[in-house]
């Protein structure tokens, strides 16, 4: 790949990772809430749902996906429902003295993995880059493997470097969350960003 087209897709991939899509919200939200080791697997998680995404690209139905009204909008409306669903969660967890330690007890790192598995999957945002934009970066008369994994592990790298900022954001806030008012705020403003990105999220790209 020409270093410019290579520099190309860097570019639109820093800017793409660094906007705060639902995998970024939910990061720092996890981050704040779970603290840096569950934000970790969710990290892993969303990197894993991102990778089924490049695959799909692969094979070429990432773009009929984001081509396809019916498929597209059903993907998209079952991820806002389910960022909807978890922001609603949030803000009705009892608030209680110990609240950041019982969070840390009742999300286990599996589940907070496979949360962030299904927002990755089910973000619009991520099937029109991988479905639309990654391809155009592929030149089709030349070893396809090589092109895939240089792109996909810039993307990964870059990615995972920005959820981990989001996390780290996220976690500075842990020891203020120890107040039961600032709990309640955390969870509240938190819940309704999640929603906010569901509601985003329904409202964006196809109707």
């Amino acid at each position: 790949m020409p270093i410019t087209n290579f520099s190309l897709f860097f570019s639109i991939t820093f800017i793409v990772s660094a906007s705060p899509g639902p995998v970024m919200l939910s990061c720092m939200t996890n981050g704040g809430r779970l603290g840096m080791r569950k934000a970790m697997a969710g990290m892993l998680g969303a990197c894993a749902g991102n990778l089924v995404l490049v695959a799909l690209s692969a094979l070429g139905l990432g773009l009929i996906v984001s081509q396809n009204d019916l498929l597209f909008n059903i993907v998209k409306w079952g991820g806002a429902g389910y960022l909807a669903f978890l922001g609603v969660q949030i803000i009705r967890t009892p608030i209680n003295i110990g609240q950041v330690e019982t969070d840390t007890k009742i999300y286990s790192a599996k589940s907070v993995g496979w949360n962030s598995f299904f927002i990755a999957i089910s973000n619009p945002k991520g099937l029109i880059y991988f479905g639309a934009l990654f391809p155009q970066f592929i030149n089709y008369h030349q070893p396809l493997v090589p092109q895939f994994l240089v792109l996909t592990l810039t993307f990964l790298i870059t990615d995972f470097l920005w959820m981990f900022a989001y996390a780290i954001a996220g976690n500075k806030i842990m020891r203020w969350l120890k107040a039961p008012k600032h709990q309640l705020w955390f969870n509240t403003i938190s819940g309704l960003i999640l929603i906010a990105a569901g509601i985003f999220m329904a409202l964006s790209g196809k109707a």
